[in-house]
């Protein structure tokens, strides 16, 4: 069949990103804004209580490739602290802080919007990503990348991370394509490349710095070369 669908992963494929969840001064500032809200954490008590509540939920969701909501995690944290479940917006306030406080690096890569222009003229576009909907959601929209997408799966509205089959099948679903039809591109042969195979979907990898040998699917250095690839290939 012919190909009529690109599927990209988001998080070192399209955008450039660095965070650390570790630094302690992440911590630190979220404990002093809770205390606005009357919840009393120290910075060393709040870290051990984010990682110690996803590491239940996650226990939620069994398997090797089960997947977390961090807004569920947020809201526990919260009603601990509070002693009452928080309405729903001062979940995401405090989960959207923790996240800009433990980005170092965010931003598109310099090939990303040139090949989105380009392929959105012919193909259908998606993104299947190990996301958190809470902080990958704002960002696709703060990038200007929403316009160029059908569809947005991320891990953390399903439970299910890659490289599970599942994730990929609810993007072609929401596509209407069949896995011959589409193409994945990701940049980390570990995650992205077993579960959209195991569908029938070919893959390419975008590999910036060289640092991936002798695979079994096609390596690009440059997502500008993703067109030119499809046609002689695919």
């Amino acid at each position: 069949m012919a190909l009529n669908a690109v599927i990209f992963d988001l998080y070192g494929t399209l955008v450039d990103i660095e965070t650390d969840e570790s630094d302690p001064l992440v911590y630190a500032v979220l404990s002093q804004f809770l205390t606005y809200y009357e919840i009393y954490f120290k910075p060393e008590e709040l870290a051990r209580l984010y990682h110690e509540t996803a590491a239940a939920h996650l226990r939620e969701h069994p398997g090797p490739f089960g997947e977390i909501d961090v807004f569920q995690v947020f809201e526990d944290i919260l009603e601990k602290g509070w002693g009452r479940k928080p309405e729903r917006a001062m979940v995401i306030w405090v989960a959207r802080l923790f996240r800009s406080l433990s980005r170092h690096r965010f931003g598109l890569f310099e090939d990303t919007m040139p090949t989105l222009r380009e392929l959105s003229q012919d193909f259908r576009l998606g993104i299947v990503s190990d996301a958190q909907w809470v902080f990958s959601e704002p960002e696709i929209r703060m990038l200007g990348l929403n316009p160029f997408f059908d569809t947005i799966v991320l891990s953390s509205r399903y439970f299910v991370r890659k490289p599970d089959p599942q994730i990929y099948a609810h993007a072609l679903r929401a596509l209407w394509v069949q896995p011959s039809q589409a193409l994945y591109v990701g940049n980390d042969p570990l995650t992205d490349m077993a579960g959209p195979q195991a569908l029938g979907m070919a893959v390419v990898i975008v590999d910036r710095i060289g640092q991936h040998q002798n695979l079994s699917v096609p390596v690009i250095k440059d997502l500008r070369k993703l067109l030119e690839l499809i046609r002689t290939k695919y």
